[in-house]
């Protein structure tokens, strides 16, 4: 063989060696990059349990990974990563920043920041139902009998930091002696009670100075109160309840009944088969602090009527 042709096989076999080692250096290098998640409270870095999802490439389907804390990292396809939000925290959710998605490069590193802000003092509540013997009731007309109770139920909320605050409530019924079968009727009379556990929380919560009012001045256990025939009066019931912040609660009233405790009003004997009653109701809720009074009260709920039907069906 030439010495030509032996140097160009030479050559002919560096080259494959290069360009085989060149292939294999390509072949060794990272796929993947690091994700890292971290979160901010009012500008400040903040570390705890979170909620979020990570989504990003997949062979098949996307890749989707739970997250349950900040400061967290996670090994991801090089790709588009999106981040989002599910829940928890330490206050209001704001955004994500960078805003998603991000590329991730092989070798590379993205991080998402939740930001969260410490939400102002804020108390709520709404109407939630009319109940008859603790059993929810639409608006209408009902007979009730000898033992039976009238409840309202509302939904209160606390938003802000974590902790809990005093809520002053007040809470109205207008009792409306509308008649005797239709017809004008004879005064009803009310009976005060304010029985300890007739206005309850769930989640339980300490409740302290319970006081009952009629027309807006004090009236105790025991009191009696005339209800004429046409002449609506406002009843009332005033206390103190510490909630935890950030938790959703169902305020209970036992308003009144055809004598069953634990109520704030019974409505006293001797009754008569036909009296009725027209009764609405409304609350308001008081926090020092409140950063909305927009939502501190509700508007007046739709009427009942109550009718006294005797003794309790066999």
């Amino acid at each position: 063989m030439s010495v030509k042709k032996r140097l160009y096989a030479i050559w002919s076999i560096l080259l494959v060696l290069v360009v085989s080692f060149v292939v294999s250096g390509l072949g060794c290098g990272p796929t993947t990059g690091t994700i890292y998640v971290e979160a901010t409270l009012d500008g400040l870095p903040w570390t705890g349990a979170v909620e979020y999802t990570l989504t990003g490439p997949g062979a098949a389907a996307p890749t989707v990974i739970n997250g349950h804390s900040v400061d967290d990292n996670f090994s991801g396809e090089a790709g588009s990563w999106n981040c989002t939000y599910v829940s928890g925290g330490p206050g209001l959710f704001v955004d994500i920043t960078p805003p998603p998605p991000q590329t991730l490069d092989a070798g590379g590193n993205i991080t998402f920041t939740l930001n969260f802000v410490t939400p102002p003092l804020d108390a709520t509540i709404s109407f939630k139902s009319w109940t008859i013997n603790g059993v929810e009731v639409q608006p209408g007309t009902y007979i009730l009998y000898s033992g039976d109770w009238v409840d309202v139920e509302y939904t209160e909320h606390v938003y802000g930091p974590a902790g809990n605050v005093t809520v002053h409530q007040t809470s109205w019924l207008q009792v409306h002696n509308i008649g005797y079968e239709g017809e004008p009727g004879p005064s009803i009379w009310l009976h005060c009670v304010n029985a300890p556990g007739a206005v309850s929380m769930d989640p339980p919560a300490e409740g302290s100075n319970q006081q009952c009012t009629v027309e807006g001045l004090p009236v105790d256990p025991c009191d009696e109160i005339e209800l004429k025939y046409c002449e609506p009066v406002w009843l009332d019931v005033e206390i103190d309840w510490n909630l935890e912040i950030c938790t959703t609660y169902t305020k209970t009233i036992n308003w009144i009944s055809f004598p069953s405790p634990p109520v704030l009003f019974d409505i006293m004997p001797p009754f008569l088969v036909g009296q009725s009653l027209n009764i609405t109701s409304y609350a308001c809720v008081d926090l020092e602090g409140d950063t909305n009074p927009q939502n501190d009260c509700t508007v007046e709920c739709p009427t009942l009527t109550i009718i006294y039907g005797g003794a309790p069906p066999p």
